[in-house]
C-alpha cells in the first residue's frame, strides 16, 4: 500500500456505506501502487519484433525459453475500405492496447524455464478466457541456439461501453451505461450507470472489476447501485480456478441488498414484497491429483441473513401504495444462519478450441469431459445466527464433441434442511442442455433446452415466460407466474460473406417454445399451455471475430396468451466464456454464499 493509503482507508471506513468504503479503499490503494510500478526508471525497451518469416517449431518439448515477445493488437488489425477507414482511425484513437505486463502475468511459462506444451496451451486458453481479448496465440520459434523464442500474440476486443436505454414511449431516452472493459489497457473494467426512475428513485450505479488485483491473477469485483426501490452493495476478492496447473483457489465476499420482488398474479395487478439480505463468505480450495484428472477439497465459512416484509405493496406508475386488491402471498420465514461448509470437486476435463458456436465466427474453448462441485454445510449457532439447518449445493457439467459438433449439459441444485421443522426447504434447481452442429464454416445449428424449478419455498420465488433471459420472445408482457419452467429453442445461423473488414455479419431463423407448472409454495403459480414464438435475426460481431454477438431479433408469438406482442429486441452479449449462467429470476432467490466463483470454472 502506498504512502497515505492507511489515511485514505480510515476516512472511507468511517463512511456510512462501510462495504463500499472498503471497496473504494482497496481500489484507491491498488491504483497508485500500479502507477508507481509504471513510473520506475527502466532501460529503454526495443519494440517487439515479430518472428514472421521463421518457421515455428513443432511444439514445446523441453527446450529452454530464451525470450518471450508479446505483441498486442488493436481491435481492427486489417485495413478497411477507403470510405470506412475513418472507423479504424477513430477506434484506435479511443482504444488503448492491453499492456505487455498484463499479458505476461497470465503466462505459465517464464524465460529460462523448459518449454512445456501443456503450459503453453493452458496459457493460451487463459488469455482467451479474458473478456477484453478476442483471441490469443502462443507460437514457439527456434532461436538458433538450441532453445526457443516464444511469441505471444493477442488481439483486443473493442472495450468502450456505451449503452443508451431507449423506449418507444415518452420519455424515449431512459438511461445510459458508460465505461470501459479494459481501462487504459490495465485489465480493469469500470462502468457507471444512470436510468430514469420515473415516479421512483433514479438508478445510479458503479461497477469496478480488476482482473489482475495487485498485479496477480486474482480478481477484485466491486458494485454499488441504488435501484428505484432499494440498493445493492457487493465486494468480492477471488482467485479463480483458471487451470489444473494451479494449486489453490480462494474467495472472500461481503455485501447486502434491499429490493422488492415483484409477484405476477394473472389478471390482477402485480404486487411485491420487500426482501433484505446481508451476506458474507470466505473459503478456499486445494488441488489433489494429477493434471487433467483431479480432485478439489476445501472449506468455507458463510453468513446469511434474509428477511421478507409481511406486507405486500403495489408498485404503480405514481408511486408505492398498499395492496388491497387480492389475497397477499403466504408469510415467509426469516433465515439467519452461519455455516461451516465442506467444498469438494472432481474434474476430468480437456479443452477444444472451436469457432462459431456461441460467437458468430470468434474462437472459444469448450470443455470436454465431466466436472462436478458440491458444497455441504452445517449451521453454527454463534452470536445472532440462530438457525439450525444443513445446506447442500451441487454443480454438475458434462460435455463431449469437437470442432464440428458438441453436446453439453449443466445443472445447479441447492436445498436447505431445517432441523427445527424436520424437512427440506428452498429446493432450487436450474440448468441447460445444448447441441451445436457446424457442418460448414458459415453454418451453425443450435438446439437447446433450459429448465428451472423451485419447491417447498420459504423465500420469495416466482418464474415466468416474461423473463428477458429465461422466457420467450414476444411474451414480455405475460402475467402468468409459475414454479417450474421449461423452454426449448432451435436456431439456424448463416454467416454472410463480406469484404468490408468492419464486422462479421450473419442471419438466423429461430423457433422457441415453453410452458410453466404450478407448485403450492410459490404464490399465484399456475399451469400454462405451451407458448411459442418464431422469428428472424440480424447478427453482427464488431470487430470481426469478436465473441460479443449483437442480435436484432424480430419475434412473432405463437400462442393464445392475451398479452403476446410482436417484439423487436436488440442485445449484445458474450456467451462464449461459460457454458451457462443462471437467469436473473432464479439467481435472486438462491443463497448468496454458494461458492459459484470457485465452481464456475472457465
Amino acid at each position: 500500500m502506498t504512502a497515505g493509503g492507511p489515511q485514505r482507508c480510515s476516512a472511507w471506513l468511517r463512511a456510512p456505506l462501510a462495504v463500499f468504503g472498503v471497496a473504494v479503499c482497496l481500489a484507491s490503494s491498488a491504483i497508485p501502487a500500479r502507477a508507481q510500478q509504471n513510473t520506475r526508471v527502466e532501460p529503454p525497451r526495443q519494440p517487439p519484433v515479430s518472428s514472421q518469416g521463421r518457421l515455428p517449431v513443432t511444439g514445446c518439448s523441453g527446450q529452454v525459453i530464451s525470450d518471450i515477445v508479446v505483441i498486442t493488437q488493436p481491435p481492427f488489425t486489417d485495413k478497411l475500405p477507403r470510405d470506412l477507414e475513418w472507423v479504424r482511425r477513430t477506434v484506435r484513437a479511443m482504444h488503448v492496447n492491453t499492456r505487455d505486463e498484463v499479458v505476461r502475468q497470465f503466462l505459465l511459462l517464464k524465460v529460462g524455464e523448459p518449454c512445456n506444451q501443456i503450459k503453453r496451451a493452458e496459457s493460451e486458453r487463459i488469455l482467451r478466457a479474458q473478456p477484453y481479448l478476442v483471441d490469443a496465440r502462443i507460437r514457439a520459434y527456434d532461436d538458433e541456439e538450441g532453445g526457443v523464442r516464444l511469441e505471444v500474440e493477442t488481439r483486443d476486443d473493442f472495450s468502450l461501453l456505451f449503452e443508451p436505454i431507449l423506449r418507444g414511449s415518452s420519455p424515449q431516452f431512459r438511461g445510459l451505461r458508460l465505461g470501459d472493459n479494459n481501462l487504459a489497457g490495465f485489465a480493469t473494467q469500470a462502468a457507471v450507470e444512470w436510468r430514469d426512475g420515473l415516479a421512483y428513485n433514479d438508478v445510479l450505479g458503479v461497477k469496478y472489476t480488476d482482473y489482475q488485483f495487485f498485479g496477480g491473477r486474482d480478481e477484485l469485483r466491486m458494485e454499488a447501485r441504488r435501484d428505484p426501490f432499494g440498493q445493492r452493495l457487493n465486494l468480492e476478492v477471488v482467485k479463480p480456478y483458471y487451470t489444473d496447473l494451479q494449486r489453490f483457489a480462494w474467495v472472500a465476499s461481503v455485501g447486502g441488498t434491499r429490493e422488492p420482488l415483484r409477484l405476477l398474479r394473472g389478471d390482477v395487478e402485480q404486487n411485491a414484497v420487500n426482501v433484505r439480505r446481508a451476506y458474507g463468505n470466505v473459503g478456499a480450495l486445494t488441488r489433489v491429483g494429477s493434471v487433467g484428472r483431479l480432485k478439489l477439497l476445501g472449506l468455507s465459512l458463510t453468513r446469511e441473513d434474509e428477511r421478507t416484509d409481511s406486507a405486500a405493496l403495489l408498485l404503480t406508475r405514481d408511486g408505492v401504495r398498499p395492496d388491497t386488491l387480492g389475497a397477499p402471498p403466504a408469510p415467509y420465514i426469516r433465515q439467519n444462519v452461519m455455516r461451516a461448509n465442506l467444498l469438494m470437486g472432481i474434474r476430468a476435463i480437456r479443452f477444444v478450441r472451436v469457432q462459431g458456436f456461441d460467437a458468430l465466427t470468434g474462437a472459444q474453448d469448450i470443455r470436454v469431459g465431466v466436472q462436478a462441485g458440491i458444497s455441504a454445510g452445517h449451521s453454527l449457532r454463534i452470536g445472532p445466527a440462530v438457525d439450525n439447518d444443513r445446506f447442500v449445493s451441487t454443480n454438475i457439467y458434462i460435455g463431449w464433441g469437437g470442432e464440428k459438433w458438441f453436446a453439453g449439459a449443466q445443472g445447479i441444485t441447492e436445498a436447505r434442511y431445517s432441523k427445527d421443522r424436520d424437512r427440506w426447504e428452498n429446493v432450487i434447481g436450474s440448468g441447460r442442455a445444448a447441441w451445436y452442429f457446424r457442418p460448414a464454416v458459415r453454418q451453425t445449428t443450435v438446439i437447446q433446452t433450459e429448465w428451472a424449478t423451485g419447491r417447498r419455498m420459504q423465500a420469495p420465488f416466482q418464474l415466468s415466460l416474461a423473463d428477458r433471459e429465461g422466457g420467450l420472445m414476444g411474451h414480455r408482457l405475460s402475467q402468468e407466474p409459475g414454479a417450474r419452467r421449461l423452454v426449448v429453442r432451435a436456431e439456424q445461423r448463416l454467416v454472410v460473406p463480406t469484404r468490408l473488414n468492419v464486422a462479421d455479419v450473419g442471419l438466423a431463423g429461430f423457433a422457441e417454445a415453453g410452458r410453466l407448472w404450478s407448485e403450492r409454495s410459490v404464490p399465484y403459480s399456475l399451469d400454462t399451455p405451451w407458448r411459442g414464438a418464431v422469428g428472424i435475426s440480424l447478427l453482427a460481431a464488431v470487430p470481426p471475430r469478436s465473441r460479443r454477438l449483437w442480435r436484432l431479433d424480430l419475434a412473432f408469438p405463437v400462442s393464445n396468451d392475451p398479452n403476446k406482442r410482436v417484439e423487436l429486441r436488440l442485445t449484445g452479449l458474450d456467451r462464449s466464456r461459460t457454458f451457462w449462467r443462471d437467469t436473473r429470476d432464479v439467481e435472486r432467490s438462491r443463497e448468496r454464499t454458494a461458492p459459484t466463483s470457485l465452481f464456475t470454472w472457465p
